[in-house]
């Protein structure tokens, strides 16, 4: 495994914690990994409309040649690499299963792979220090629900979140670790790798540099950016190829949502929304793990430095969404992971025998419950389900529509083209009844009980639960017959070319 490659370049584990085997590290992977695609698989959905058009779209666009195109992808506003990334899994599923959503599964059980060796790598991170050190931070980042709700999301914070946190562990520990050159070199190629998949998180990955390399140019800095250079030269030729300009992809962004303020369209927040966001999250449980965290920087204080400096740097932003800081919240949890092992360390006097076993035993079960606490509060409840119908209706589309689908809902918050999976023209309907070209489509989704489409000889074929856009419900309608698309104007990808979207 990478991961524990990555762990021994660092140096060895503990003495007291001892080595593990590989069926360790294993097992864990394999716990955490089954977890994240438990959502994908038990309750599919979306948190945000990126995890699909910015990833998953525009992977189906490469590898079935068809999908809607945001501006984003006609303005060369983003990178190909993480769609890249998402098409060889999701054209090894269309190869082994066609008929089936393999090829969108497999997809997302690569981001729910890269989420999971952040488990595995805090639980060697722990070992540095002790056995429960190691054993409470792979309890913490295998269980914790922020970690598992977004595990297998194709978001770029996502992806860039494992690279970090891989980055920040082997640039911190305690002096006794070796320092290398290959220890550097590993570094670099992991915080490079965190750069090229979220440019935002420069100011964090400077810390992290910093920390590690200091003054020491010939055995840290060399090597260190040398690793670094090789994802941000695979940035620069892919933009270069795709966009006609060497990270073309970061300027054009930095444009078009800092200099010309696009992204406040999608609205503003002040500068304390990230941490009344973490207040309403984790609730009362928020001074108990940021004590922990603050306990544990005080072995370990990098995580915690580098976490908080990615949420002042996207403080300072204007538009603001939860998923931009996510990853900080392993780097926070992981501190208050080695935080929750001090304070066993201390009330059982040593971190051995059966005191210590029961104290670290009561520990994750304490974080455990908490976790499944937060995760069915009323202000988490519904995220769950949020964006299912988009998902699910638009996959079940595939098997009833069969030569167009209207769409009377939010474009951005359904699957596209990654869930309809059927080069079929999708139609983007308004309010007005009157530009409804009604023999354009034979299956229709529109919100629940909005109207009856019987009228028109559709039949209801299934509803799914949204809670999104202010949307309880959508409901997908079908009916029999061909379609006559003559004088069909509302064809999506021309509806978003005119719109700007």
């Amino acid at each position: 495994m990478r991961a524990v490659s990555a762990v021994n370049a660092a140096g060895p584990a503990d003495t007291v914690a001892g080595d593990p085997s590989w069926r360790t590290a294993a097992a864990i992977f394999l716990a955490a990994f089954a977890i994240r695609m438990a959502v994908p698989l038990l309750a599919p959905g979306m948190h945000y409309p990126d995890e699909v058009m910015q990833s998953l779209e525009q992977a189906h666009r490469l590898v079935f040649g068809y999908g809607l195109v945001p501006w984003e992808f006609r303005d060369g506003a983003r990178s190909w690499l993480l769609p890249g990334l998402l098409a060889g899994p999701m054209w090894l599923g269309g190869v082994i299963a066609p008929s089936t959503d393999a090829y969108r599964y497999l997809a997302q059980a690569l981001v729910a792979a890269l989420s999971a060796s952040s488990v595995v790598i805090g639980f060697y991170w722990g070992l540095r220090f002790s056995r429960w050190h190691g054993i409470l931070a792979a309890v913490v980042l295998g269980t914790w629900f922020e970690l598992v709700y977004f595990g297998a999301r194709a978001l770029g914070e996502v992806v860039a979140s494992a690279f970090l946190f891989a980055g920040v562990f082997l640039c911190s520990g305690p002096p006794d670790i070796p320092r290398s050159a290959r220890r550097a070199f590993l570094a670099g190629l992991c915080l490079g790798g965190a750069f090229v998949f979220r440019f935002h998180l420069a100011p964090a990955i400077a810390v992290a540099v910093l920390w590690y390399c200091r003054a020491d140019l010939r055995r840290d800095w060399l090597p260190l950016l040398a690793g670094a250079s090789l994802p941000l030269v695979v940035l620069g030729l892919t933009d270069w190829a795709t966009w006609s300009a060497p990270f073309g992809s970061i300027v054009t962004n930095f444009k078009a949502n800092v200099v010309q303020g696009r992204s406040h369209l999608y609205g503003t927040s002040d500068t304390t929304w990230y941490v009344l966001q973490w207040l309403q999250q984790w609730g009362p449980a928020s001074a108990v793990i940021l004590v922990l965290a603050a306990w544990g920087a005080r072995r370990e204080p990098l995580p915690l430095i580098t976490a908080a400096v990615i949420v002042l740097a996207h403080s300072a932003i204007a538009h603001k969404e939860y998923r931009f800081i996510y990853p900080a919240i392993p780097l926070v949890l992981v501190s208050a992971a080695f935080g929750s092992a001090e304070l066993c360390r201390r009330l059982g006097a040593r971190p051995s025998g059966h005191v210590g076993a029961g104290l670290v035993a009561i520990a994750c079960l304490a974080w455990t419950a908490t976790s499944a606490a937060l995760a069915t509060s009323p202000s988490m409840r519904s995220e769950w389900s949020r964006g299912r119908a988009g998902i699910e209706l638009m996959a079940r589309a595939h098997e009833e529509a069969k030569c167009g689908l209207g769409l009377l809902a939010a474009w951005s918050w359904t699957g596209g083209y990654s869930s309809l999976h059927r080069p079929i023209p999708i139609y983007l309907l308004d309010w007005d009844h009157r530009t409804w070209a009604m023999r354009a489509f034979d299956a229709w989704i529109l919100p629940k009980g909005f109207d009856q489409p019987t009228v028109f000889g559709y039949r209801l074929a299934a509803c799914e639960v949204q809670n999104a856009e202010g949307v309880d419900a959508l409901c997908l309608w079908v009916r029999s017959g061909g379609c006559d698309q003559t004088g069909a104007a509302t064809e999506a990808q021309r509806v978003l070319n005119a719109r700007g979207q």
